[in-house]
């Protein structure tokens, strides 16, 4: 028994317990502030992250960079599918970027990463035959080789394995896949060795895109979730508009072009990252 008030009773030495009531139990526990609601408002280009999650590393994830905030489908898809390419492959570390800042809103260096759906990853590597993971993201040409790095060459099967745990994953929806095109075909082709059901290889086709304009994203993966559920004011880039009567809807981008803001002037600028 639980004594909220002791009292010392006068001449008889006892310790009389006031026992709290259900009532006042339940007004306790409903004072205890709750965990914020995740919101992800706006669009990946111009929003902001309420609630988000923090990316941590592990055994078969490291991250890299300081902005690890996200919505928990993200975060949680991201922790998932290195832990399944590394059950798959041991030893292999899943290296991860820049996700968003804790309340979202401008990354350096970046032109979306705002609301919380966003992630750079960087690909698996192979230093001879054992796996290698560099801190940093390094460039891979169409022979799949590493700029800089003689020895090191793009894992095709576990970069293969990491794209279908992020489509196959039930915890998360992926809406975006920014990749080079002399990637995706590598990827591609290896699903297929994989022996990959058509509907599965028709997917990564499709979610799997080559950027337009911006950089050629081949020294890394841009991986973008859909919008939660719990978040009204999300913006699903190209298919979904904000819920506002009384403000002006959002113009439509394409896949291609989910990078890049819109600039007012026709000076060239030097691409940014994703």
């Amino acid at each position: 028994m639980r004594c909220l008030t002791r009292a010392l009773v006068a001449g008889a030495g006892l310790i009389v317990c006031i026992v709290a009531s259900p009532v006042d139990a339940a007004e306790t526990r409903s004072k205890t502030p709750s965990a914020p609601r995740t919101q992800s408002v706006g669009s990946p280009n111009e929003g902001r992250l309420h609630g988000g999650k923090k990316l941590e590393g592990s055994k078969s994830l490291k991250a890299a960079r300081a902005h690890r905030w996200g919505v928990p489908s993200l975060v949680g898809m991201l922790e998932r599918s290195a832990a399944r390419v590394a059950k798959k492959f041991p030893g292999a570390v899943l290296v991860v970027g820049d996700l968003s800042r804790k309340g979202g809103g401008d990354v350096d260096g970046h032109r979306s990463h705002e609301s919380g759906r966003d992630a750079d990853v960087g690909f698996y590597m192979r230093r001879g035959t054992k796996a290698w993971a560099p801190g940093q993201f390094i460039t891979i040409d169409a022979d799949g080789k590493a700029a800089g790095y003689p020895s090191v060459t793009f894992d095709d099967a576990r970069n293969w394995a990491l794209v279908e745990a992020w489509l196959t994953d039930r915890g998360a929806s992926v809406q975006l896949i920014l990749v080079a095109q002399h990637i995706k075909q590598r990827l591609l082709a290896q699903a297929r060795r994989a022996g990959a059901s058509p509907e599965l290889q028709n997917r990564a086709a499709s979610l799997m895109v080559h950027p337009r304009r911006g950089l050629p994203h081949d020294n890394h993966f841009h991986v973008r979730v859909a919008c939660p559920r719990s978040s009204d004011d999300c913006i699903e880039h190209g298919t979904r508009e904000k819920k506002a009567t009384a403000q002006k809807k959002p113009k439509r981008r394409t896949a291609g072009s989910a990078e890049n803001r819109p600039t007012t002037t026709k000076k060239r600028r030097t691409p940014k990252k994703s």
